[in-house]
């Protein structure tokens, strides 16, 4: 089961996993929820840039993995052979891993994964 959480402050207060997503437009927003998790946090952060130079350091709780997803380096929608367009690495990747992690059973699962998506990004991966 995942739950799609909206305040920073809240997500930092819960128990669980926890899959955090932005773009470089958001990489501050990022960084202060990051900042917020307790050291026991752990799950998934995915930051999509437009290639490899845009990537930054950014700090995260130990059992935090932090994935850069570059555009540059991936194609878009399947047997186009058109470039990725803003928002389709995040959303395959956010897709694939709630679907890795959540089984949409709290008993087999534990506890929720909740989903925290970093301004507007979620507009952008909306369909979750």
């Amino acid at each position: 089961m995942y739950v799609i959480s909206t305040d920073a402050f809240e997500l930092a207060t819960l128990g669980g996993r926890v899959l955090l997503a932005g773009t470089e437009a958001t990489l501050d927003e990022l960084r202060g929820t990051l900042a917020l998790l307790p050291e026991k946090a752990r799950g998934q952060v995915f930051v999509e840039v437009p290639s490899a130079a845009d990537i930054l350091p950014l700090a995260a709780p130990s059992r935090m993995v932090v994935t850069w997803l570059t555009r540059d380096t991936r194609s878009g929608e399947p047997g186009t052979c058109l470039p990725c367009e803003r928002g389709q690495a995040l959303r395959r990747a956010v897709r694939a891993w709630v679907g890795e992690m959540s089984t949409d059973s709290e008993h087999d699962d534990g506890d929720a994964v909740r989903v925290w998506f970093a301004g507007d990004t979620y507009r952008e991966v909306s369909a979750v």
